[in-house]
């Protein structure tokens, strides 16, 4: 059974959910201890690029600057490279990279941080997005098909309302920047609900989206979170030990922008 409840804390009459929507959300006793993202790390061909990409249209603020060779050696002569001293040469690795880095950081809000690593090596024409439909076509030549997930597929900045979206959408093409239209997640008759969002990229093709949940919008305090789970063949790792009548919980965000 899933009993949903509504802002003012009524509670509706218990609904019997499919199996599939029957997902143990949290488990074991690190459930709530991670607060949010310290720090994402992409690749930039060109830090002035990336620097002038990140903080000038943008607008993320830059809190720190580095420059190192990811060796053991190269990491301890780093002057206030925060693994220098983390690092011995007793503990050799068989695919440490020897080459220049610079690393600068950027502050998104709430702490966390976003970095880009500048180096030689960076591809020119980097592999798409697996969903790569969802950014504009004619920004699509600067990638080439995946052959293999990589490391990151894509990264999305989180902003307060719809309304900033649609902001963001008209800055970028003002500055000549590819982006897709608006993606509403909606479904039919707004019974489906999510984030909206635009796809673009930056000047190395690291594939972004600029994503909202629009928290404002107090029909989220009464909102299915059930209806999230549409994977109808799941792992069994989502469904192992989940009780017999699960009562889906809010996203934490949620609760707080109740208040």
């Amino acid at each position: 059974m899933s009993t949903i409840q509504s802002r003012n804390e009524q509670v509706l009459e218990p609904v019997e959910l499919p199996r599939h929507r029957r997902v143990l959300q949290e488990s074991g006793p690190a459930a709530g201890r991670i607060s949010g993202i310290n720090h994402l790390v992409l690749f930039t061909r060109d830090m002035n690029e990336g620097v002038r990409f990140y903080r000038d249209l943008l607008g993320l603020r830059v809190v720190r600057t580095i420059r190192f060779t990811p060796t053991p050696e190269g990491l301890r002569s780093a002057a206030h490279h925060s693994s220098g001293l983390a690092v011995s040469s007793a503990d050799p690795s068989s695919v440490s990279a020897n080459m220049t880095v610079r690393q600068v950081f950027f502050e998104m809000g709430n702490g966390e941080l976003f970095s880009l690593y500048e180096t030689p090596a960076v591809s020119k024409q980097p592999p798409a997005p697996i969903v790569s439909v969802l950014w504009p076509a004619h920004g699509t030549s600067q990638w080439v098909r995946p052959v293999e997930p990589q490391k990151l597929d894509h990264m999305a900045f989180d902003v307060p309302t719809q309304a900033d979206v649609v902001w963001f959408r008209e800055h970028l093409l003002s500055n000549g920047i590819a982006v897709s239209d608006v993606s509403e997640r909606k479904g039919a008759n707004n019974t489906h609900r999510f984030i909206s969002s635009i796809y673009f990229s930056d000047p190395s093709g690291n594939p972004l989206e600029i994503s909202s949940w629009n928290k404002q919008d107090v029909a989220w305090q009464s909102y299915d979170y059930s209806d999230w789970f549409m994977d109808d063949d799941p792992v069994p790792a989502l469904l192992e030990n989940a009780p017999s009548e699960p009562q889906t919980l809010m996203p934490r965000w949620v609760h707080a922008s109740g208040k």
